[in-house]
Parts: structure tokens; sequence; C-alpha cells
């Protein structure tokens, strides 16, 4: 057994196995009343079926779970799964479209993302805050909206996804989305 942890010293980024999962803590809150020593909720993500819920971990003890982080590169789509390298040790991880979810639609090659591994056992997958994606196709500007800047049209992107973008961007350009939140951040800078 590893070592313990209580639920008052979980912080976001911590892992914890807990009733057989790994869970990996997205956000954490502590509230005091007068009369209670204090509830320590958790926003948790099950990294094993990718569920997030909301535990209540006031007086529990968790086992730490030691996570490896690996950097790698996506390299190319085998059927059905994604394919990462790690341009050191060329290893190779396999990741299905399925297990990806969301993730999926921000794989482009070259991407490099982070891998979270419980020994050999692929958890997750940690995108970069904001990716570089190609638009393939845009809607027309609609004429008389593009002065305040503030008006909105819709973009696909190279894998097939929607996204919503200033009137005065283009079929062809590239910009940055957060992948957090799904929306428009810039153009990307010319490398």
């Amino acid at each position: 057994m590893g070592q313990i942890i209580e639920g008052i010293d979980l912080r976001p980024g911590n892992a914890y196995i807990r009733n057989g999962n790994i869970y990996r803590v997205i956000e954490n809150s502590f509230m005091k009343t007068a009369q209670s020593k204090g509830i320590v909720k958790c926003k948790v993500k099950n990294l094993r079926t990718g569920a997030i819920t909301i535990e209540v971990l006031t007086d529990a003890k968790v086992e730490k779970a030691d996570l490896n982080s690996i950097i790698m590169t996506f390299s190319y789509i085998d059927g059905e799964n994604y394919v990462f390298i790690d341009s050191t040790t060329f290893e190779t991880v396999e990741i299905s479209k399925s297990r990806l979810g969301k993730e999926a639609k921000y794989i482009t090659d070259g991407l490099e993302v982070r891998i979270l591994k419980y020994g050999e056992e692929v958890l997750d997958i940690i995108l970069p805050d904001q990716v570089v994606v190609l638009l393939v196709d845009a809607e027309e500007a609609v004429r008389g909206n593009t002065a305040s800047g503030s008006a909105m049209k819709k973009a696909w992107t190279e894998n097939g996804y929607e996204v919503t973008v200033p009137q005065f961007i283009k079929k062809g350009e590239k910009i940055l989305i957060s992948t957090s939140t799904d929306e428009y951040v810039g153009r990307a800078k010319d490398e």
C-alpha cells in the first residue's frame, strides 16, 4: 500500500486510488459551518472510465496513485486507434478514438501531449491549453457585421469539427482554440 492522503489535503491534479478505481482531482472545495468540522467535496475524473463526479471526501483516507507523465507526439491513426510516440525512447502508445472522447478533435500531426500512465496502464491524455488548427471551410462574412468585430460565424477544422470564429477569419487560416472551452482564442502565429 502506498502513501495515504486525507481528503482535506487533496488538491487539483492529485491522483488517488479508491474502491479499485484511480481518480484525478479536477476541483476541490472545503465548506465550514459553525457546528461542523467542515465538508470536503472534490470534482474528480475516474481515469479508467472517464466519468466525472463529485465525491464527498470529508473523513476519507485514500491511497496516493503514483502516475507517470510522459510527453508524446501524435504520429498516425491505425484503424480506430491513435498512435503516439516518445521521441527519446521511441516507445509507442495506442489509444482508441472512443477512449479519447472530445480530445480526438484536437489531435493533428505532430501534436505533443502528456500521457498519464499507472504502471503500464494508459489512463489519460492531457492536451496543451491551446492548439493550432487549420480551417478547411468557413461561412462567408455577413456584410455589415464585420465593423464591430464581435459578430461570429461557423467554420470547420481539418478534423471535421465545427468551431465559432469572428467574421474576419477565412478558410485556409490557422487559428488557436482553447482545449478547455472549445472556443476561438486568436490567429495562430506563422512559424
